[in-house]
């Protein structure tokens, strides 16, 4: 049933589409397969290109979407950090974000009073939100993944879940395609109910499976399995959409967005190894996981294509006096650039310094160098592995340059625009 809006309940649903490129996206609703977002398209809304976060992976760019800023303000530069002063892993989570989400700013400039975000990527533990907030990955524990509690049993029964079992394309690959069918089918269920059921301001739902697609299945995206399964993402966000103006009319903001984009995965290339073949990492093998990183290394790599000078003030081991860093980074850049296949081809299409791509205090916990790859090559951080070039049942791999940003065609559209754009566009409608 239709609430009746007074002139200023202003609404707005967004819709997150994890992991989908912009000619991905536009190649399937040319070819038929999602007619429902199609028509939404022609009802009066544009499809953009858009950058992600640098690295170009979901806690980053998702974090960078719900702050509206970049990491060096909000502080996540990856799904694994360093502990500070110390070689030790850590997972940074929601607890580790250190700029405010836009939901909790337009609360408490009471310009909305209650919020529905399900699934959003770095959300867990859930925090409180006035409304309900549920977790996206990585969620360990689905009791601390829904906010507030009283939540947990109903969706418990409508056996709602937050991620399907990654562990299972390896063994079970047609299981592992059915479990994403059924997971984005309990999502959209859930989300349906929630939107018709309670009163919200903004409601923001994530899919997550079309990034677990691309991942294990990108390259068969002209076959019937992936038409299929787009049909499936199109019948969530045309279902989605008509909820909510059948609740709230049409004129809510809507918007859909993807964190990042995909290509085609070729490779695995295991930096760590290049750089211990060239001696500029040093290892440890009576050690462990970071530990491994032993006196005499200048440089180390985490996923995906982060490079962090071992500083004799940063690190235990560190060997690196500040006076020397812009001598090793241009030591650094000319060695990652100098990187081939065995065909010859270069691996390293563009290397940033911290300072050009990130702003704010937390500028000082990021990479000092961040690579990207040309298509088709993945970085990867891993210290076990002694060979350069692996493969592995990957089959996409994730890119900064084409995410999608699907707004109303009113919308000024600024050039250049990347992730962080999307909360602009929701605080300056709600202002």
């Amino acid at each position: 049933m239709k609430h009746k809006k007074s002139k200023d309940a202003k609404k707005a649903l967004i819709i997150g589409i994890d992991g989908v490129p912009y000619g991905l996206l536009k190649e399937l609703i040319e070819k038929g397969c999602m007619d429902g977002l199609k028509g939404i398209l022609k009802s009066g809304y544009t499809l953009n290109k858009m950058k992600a976060s640098l690295p170009d992976i979901s806690s980053v760019s998702w974090t960078s979407f719900m702050t509206g800023v970049n990491p060096g303000e909000h502080g996540i530069f990856g799904f694994t950090e360093l502990k500070p002063n110390t070689y030790e892993i850590s997972f940074p989570n929601s607890k580790d974000i250190k700029a405010p989400v836009f939901w909790k700013a337009l609360t408490e400039k009471k310009l909305i009073k209650s919020s529905i975000i399900i699934n959003i990527p770095n959300t867990y533990p859930a925090f409180p939100v006035d409304g309900i907030l549920v977790s996206g990955f990585v969620a360990i524990d689905f009791d601390r993944a829904v906010y507030p509690s009283s939540y947990i049993n109903t969706l418990k029964n409508m056996r709602y879940i937050i991620d399907v079992d990654l562990m299972k394309v390896r063994q079970d690959r047609d299981g592992f395609y059915k479990d994403l069918i059924e997971s984005i089918k309990k999502r959209g269920n859930v989300s349906k109910w929630l939107l018709r059921e309670k009163d919200w301001d903004l409601a923001i739902i994530c899919i997550t499976e079309t990034d677990r697609l691309h991942h294990f299945f990108f390259k068969q995206k002209e076959t019937v399995l992936f038409d299929n399964f787009y049909k499936e993402v199109d019948y969530f966000i045309t279902n989605t959409y008509k909820t909510a103006i059948e609740k709230y009319g049409d004129d809510i903001l809507f918007l859909i967005l993807s964190d990042h984009g995909f290509v085609d995965l070729d490779i695995e290339v295991n930096i760590n190894a290049y750089l211990k073949d060239a001696g500029i990492l040093k290892i440890d093998k009576t050690k462990e996981f970071y530990e491994k990183i032993d006196n005499g290394t200048i440089a180390f790599a985490m996923d995906p294509g982060r490079i962090y000078i071992n500083y004799e003030d940063r690190f235990p081991r560190g060997s690196i006096g500040i006076n020397e860093s812009d001598k090793i980074k241009e030591m650094l850049k000319e060695t990652l650039l100098n990187l081939k296949d065995n065909k010859g081809n270069r691996i390293i299409k563009a290397i940033f310094e911290k300072q050009d791509i990130y702003k704010g205090k937390y500028t000082k916990m990021a990479p000092d160098l961040v690579c990207i790859p040309y298509n088709g090559y993945d970085l990867k951080g891993n210290l076990r592995k002694e060979e350069i070039f692996t493969k592995d049942i990957f089959q996409g791999m994730h890119t900064w340059d084409n995410a999608v940003l699907i707004v109303p065609e009113k919308t000024k559209i600024e050039d250049d625009i990347n992730i962080e754009f999307p909360c602009k566009i929701i605080m300056d409608f709600f202002s």
